[in-house]
């Protein structure tokens, strides 16, 4: 067994699907757009806890505030989300229109 082994790599349920390449950060995106998350770039850990948030690769999202270095706002499932500038760095979006 390896001591303090940490894994880089997203688990599959994180990953995008080559046909994802224009994916964009969260932070790019602007207020009002509909977005499709295409991949979360992170662990396991990070990839599970935003499942539990209701975010993970395939879900539309309409974004109600970002870009401006603050907590991005989201509306997913009927809530809005309030993500930290560091975090919608690693959450990687289309156009929910493609």
């Amino acid at each position: 067994m390896l001591k303090n082994s940490k894994q880089k790599n997203c688990s599959p349920c994180c990953k995008m699907d080559d046909s994802d390449s224009c994916a964009l950060p969260l932070s790019d995106a602007r207020a009002g757009q509909r977005c499709k998350v295409a991949g979360i770039e992170g662990g396991r850990h990070l990839c599970a806890r935003m499942a539990a948030l209701g975010i993970y690769p395939g879900v539309e999202m309409e974004v109600v505030c970002a870009g401006c270095n603050c907590p991005c706002l989201v509306r997913v499932h009927g809530c809005t989300l309030s993500l930290g500038a560091g975090l919608s760095d690693k959450i990687l979006v289309t156009s929910a229109f493609q």
